[in-house]
């Protein structure tokens, strides 16, 4: 289900480094004075509506309320995070354990005592909270790829086409609207993202969506000579190293290239093979989880960063329930 590198980390840890990890994730969790007084890395907002503009508003039960000078609603410290309205918060520390250890939805129900459905609600409220560990700004020299993914309806029971069988082959050749675009972007200094952008090939405005305001600071933007790409990098006055990889075009001056987003696409699919097909609704979750691990698989010491950037989510809660909408427009 997760890397075997860190998987195999994990499990193999003893038990004092485990415990460690897994409190260190919920800390972030659970860490009130992050909403009110903002990292300097990241601005926590208002979960309605984003503003900044927040002041306390008395408690309730003990527990401190806010109000939104934006959009006027109240919220507390709570509102919004992956665990808001969740009812069984004792066994969410046994679930990180199934989690992290590569777990299936249906073995760590059963190894934590909650129900299938419980145990799926919770693995994709996890992963919508790491949607805030995505990077902020490239720099330097950055790579860029777009890899393509059958577009799945794994789940839904009620499909208005007859239901495909797992490995069928699309219906049509090459990259049609049968295939969703991921957008895979790095840089040297060991930056990495991934972003689901559009059914079928991408274009110049998928690009521009994706990558909006993350590359003030590159100098060379390395890609396929897909004129998706030429027309982004010309519209942003960036100089654009072009490859073609069927005319074994690999490097050029050495040192510009795009092995290192080929490689992470390599990984990536590796790592979504094991789910056995996801679905494209939750594609991007996958995504998410994926980016998070490439960060810790490594330090454990980094570990407190990056829940520092997801667990403090305070939209997860509510980004969970819009999966569904949100995919409705995706795919019209």
């Amino acid at each position: 289900m997760i890397p075997e590198d860190f998987k195999d980390f994990f499990v193999n840890s003893d038990v004092s480094t485990q415990q460690e990890i897994v409190s260190s994730l919920l800390a972030m969790s659970t860490e009130s004075s992050s909403l009110i007084e903002p990292r300097e890395d990241k601005v926590v907002t208002c979960p309605h509506c984003q503003d900044v503009r927040i002041r306390a508003n008395g408690k309730l039960k003990g527990v401190q309320r806010y109000l939104c000078n934006g959009c006027g609603k109240n919220f507390s410290e709570t509102t919004g995070k992956f665990w808001y309205n969740i009812k069984k918060k004792d066994k969410i520390t046994r679930y990180l354990f199934c989690l992290l250890s590569g777990y299936s939805i249906r073995k760590s129900a059963k190894e934590t005592g909650i129900s299938i459905q419980t145990s799926f609600d919770w693995r994709h409220k996890l992963l919508t909270s790491f949607d805030s560990v995505s990077v902020e700004e490239f720099q330097g020299i950055v790579e860029s790829d777009d890899l393509f993914f059958a577009y799945s309806e794994k789940g839904n029971r009620n499909l208005d086409r007859p239901a495909k069988k797992r490995g069928e082959k699309a219906g049509k050749r090459g990259i049609s609207n049968e295939k969703v675009a991921v957008v895979a972007t790095c840089d040297r200094s060991g930056n990495k993202d991934f972003k689901v952008a559009t059914k079928g090939r991408i274009s110049k405005k998928d690009l521009d969506k994706v990558l909006k305001g993350k590359l003030d600071k590159v100098e060379v933007l390395c890609s396929d000579s897909h004129r998706s790409y030429n027309a982004f990098a010309k519209s942003l006055d960036i100089n654009h190293k072009k490859f073609n990889a069927s005319k074994g075009q690999r490097a050029v001056e050495k040192i510009y290239h795009v092995q290192n987003v080929n490689n992470m696409d390599m990984r990536l699919r590796k790592f979504l093979a094991s789910f056995n097909g996801v679905a494209t609704k939750y594609l991007q979750n996958y995504l998410n989880w994926f980016l998070v691990l490439e960060k810790i698989k490594n330090s454990t010491t980094r570990i407190t960063t990056v829940a520092a950037i997801a667990f403090a989510s305070n939209t997860a809660w509510m980004e969970f329930k819009n999966i569904a909408v949100n995919h409705i427009l995706f795919r019209t």
